[in-house]
């Protein structure tokens, strides 16, 4: 699903966002990131949904190199990659159901297939009231489900959250986790970048350290990297 071989990341101004990443994720893992600000998350999380390019090495999505990939491939790629931003990225002056329609429309889906999606998803997550409501009237932690709700609604195989339960408090941040529990078990990959130990030890998962933006840790092996 995910194979990352000798990745390095190094930005116009001379840092590094990661250094000699070697990674595979199978299809369905649920994958914690962890690290200190500035370790690399969401470095590498970009590089899931082909944001930025690496530097030197090379990473495959479902068998598709992303360097090589030309601005159409890309766009069809982030069709199958739901990403959940931890500074939401919503469309501020436009209701929830709007934000939630746009992704669906160019599916050229009907508004029979749409609406039911878009109500099981907002019921589901306890924020089918405000499905009219302009997004700019919503608290942090409502803004917060609304974003995971467009990040799986088109059912993609890959799930790249960062920190999507940073704004949340227990009870809606487990109602999260259980959805992509869901997805993991039928089959969706997603990784998670995230501080929260709660949510690490209660929904077990592989969980990979990045420190400096080296892979320290990963827990599928028990060891630790070459740094």
């Amino acid at each position: 699903m995910i194979d990352i071989r000798k990745v390095d990341v190094t930005y116009e101004d001379g840092n590094k966002g990661l250094s000699n990443i070697e990674l595979q994720i199978d299809k369905g893992e649920l994958v914690y990131v962890t690290g200190s600000s500035g370790a690399g998350k969401s470095t590498l999380l970009r590089l899931m949904y082909a944001d930025i390019m690496p530097s030197r090495g090379i990473v495959k999505l479902e068998g598709q190199d992303i360097g090589g990939m030309n601005h159409n491939s890309k766009a069809f790629l982030r069709r199958n990659v739901g990403v959940i931003f931890q500074d939401f990225k919503l469309l501020e002056d436009t209701t929830v159901y709007e934000n939630l329609v746009l992704p669906l429309e160019i599916f050229y889906l009907s508004k029979s297939v749409i609406e039911p999606k878009i109500h099981h998803i907002l019921k589901a997550l306890d924020i089918f009231q405000h499905r009219n409501s302009e997004v700019k009237k919503l608290s942090g932690g409502e803004k917060q489900r609304v974003a995971v709700a467009r990040a799986l609604l088109n059912d993609p195989l890959i799930v790249v959250a960062d920190e999507p339960t940073g704004s949340l408090d227990p009870k809606n941040a487990d109602k999260i986790m259980d959805m992509l529990l869901h997805k993991s078990a039928k089959g969706t990959t997603i990784l998670i970048a995230t501080h929260d130990q709660r949510i690490i030890s209660e929904y077990p998962g592989r969980v990979i350290h990045l420190d400096g933006g080296k892979l320290a840790f990963d827990s599928k092996t028990q060891g630790q990297a070459d740094v």
